[in-house]
């Protein structure tokens, strides 16, 4: 994946040269400052339409407009993209004020504006904006992701203070019938973002959708998990003999450990301390907010050891194949599970139903434990505030026998294959 450009800072603008031909110099989210031999600066949008047409517009002149003002420019441009509106640049502007306008026309300006305050797409951008200091980052991507993908290209124009469950029900149904995993999402993100115009006095209180029973039910519904003994052994000796290093790595470490597979594919070096083998998890990656330490099977720390010499950049698994990520995807896990027979048996996320299910039954570790090495959120506020125990010495006796009893099961899982052969 491409570098994200950072923002330009005023002094890089300012020291920007006029060249024989015309520049520019990116500023991040579309935003280029194009420099023209002439010495002028034009701040100039690049962006893509829902129908895939790709344009761009100048906003403004440097220094008449800064740095903060043309990223404020460029994020309403692209917000009007995205509602499917004629993006108004600079130039356009002009031409339109070229004509006076009348009375008529004023007010129809101010209804739209209006309309455009109130729309979906400016609300659930408000939304994100507001829950994302609240959220993992990995959250807010996903969220993100379907609300500007999947939801406003549909709903982008619609009056949050009118919409209403037939407007929405069609759109969650179409995403069920692709998707469900998304669609049971887009339905998470719409409650919340009624949620939020009603706190801010947009929508009235009795205003809420009736989306519980939108989506049509699917059979399994719940993330395929091995969770029987019978099936243990095998999917790890499976994993064990796969080819791809840096994938059955990561596939290992999720079995070990059970933390959540975009946790552990954007693991970085710096937060391994292999001498003491625990794995420290920033709180802003963890679902709950609070840093999370996790103890290292001895097979772990031997894989990491193996990664180590592997590869010494930041991060402990590395991008592979041709997305250009500087760190293993999520998704080259699920994909490796797949291609190894698994699919519809078991996912990454599946290795945390197995540790709570077969742990619990086949080993009898305390509940309490499994949900701190789970690191699920207190049942209530007041748990939460009151309960903090985080049992690190009984969860590290536990992930040593937890990997010593996969390794046996897929030892016996080798064993009957010679046999059977």
């Amino acid at each position: 994946m491409p570098k994200t450009p950072k923002q330009l800072t005023d002094l890089a603008v300012r020291k920007a040269k006029p060249k024989d031909a015309a520049y520019t110099l990116a500023s991040g989210s579309g935003l280029f400052l194009r420099v023209q031999p002439t010495g002028i600066k034009q701040w100039m949008v690049r962006f893509q339409t829902p129908e895939g047409e790709r344009g761009s517009r100048v906003i403004g002149i440097y220094p008449d407009m800064g740095i903060a003002d043309a990223h404020k420019a460029t994020d309403e441009l692209r917000r009007r993209v995205r509602m499917g509106n004629t993006p108004n640049g600079m130039y356009d502007q002009r031409r339109a004020e070229r004509f006076s306008k009348t009375e008529e026309d004023a007010e129809a300006d101010r209804l739209a504006e209006d309309a455009r305050k109130h729309s979906f797409t400016v609300q659930s951008d408000a939304w994100l904006e507001d829950r994302k200091l609240g959220w993992a980052s990995a959250t807010y991507s996903k969220s993100t992701f379907i609300v500007r993908k999947r939801l406003q290209p549909l709903l982008g124009s619609a009056d949050m203070r009118t919409l209403a469950s037939k407007d929405v029900v069609p759109v969650l149904v179409d995403l069920a019938i692709s998707t469900p995993s998304i669609a049971i999402k887009a339905r998470q993100c719409l409650n919340g973002i009624i949620d939020y115009c009603i706190v801010r006095g947009i929508r009235s209180d009795d205003q809420l959708l009736r989306l519980q029973r939108a989506l049509p039910r699917h059979r399994g519904s719940h993330i395929p998990a091995i969770t029987k003994i019978q099936g243990v052994g095998r999917l790890i000796r499976t994993i064990l003999e796969y080819e791809g290093r840096v994938v059955r790595g990561g596939l290992l470490l999720a079995a070990y450990t059970a933390c959540r597979p975009g946790v552990v594919a954007s693991a970085r070096w710096t937060e391994m301390d292999i001498e003491r083998a625990e794995w420290c998890i920033p709180a802003d990656k963890m679902k709950t907010r609070i840093e999370h330490v996790v103890s290292l099977p001895r097979q772990a720390v031997e894989m990491l050891t193996e990664m180590r010499q592997y590869g010494g950049g930041e991060y402990v698994f590395p991008g592979v194949g041709k997305r250009g990520n500087p760190h293993l995807h999520r998704d080259a896990l699920s994909k490796a599970l797949r291609d190894m027979g698994f699919q519809g048996q078991h996912a990454t996320h599946g290795f945390r139903a197995m540790l709570r299910t077969v742990a619990r039954e086949r080993l009898k570790i305390d509940i309490d434990v499994l949900e701190a090495q789970l690191a699920h959120a207190k049942a209530d506020e007041v748990q939460a505030a009151y309960d903090r125990a985080r049992f690190e010495d009984e969860r590290r006796v536990v992930m040593q026998g937890w990997a010593d009893f996969l390794h046996e099961q897929a030892d016996s899982a080798m064993v009957l294959q010679m046999k059977r052969a």
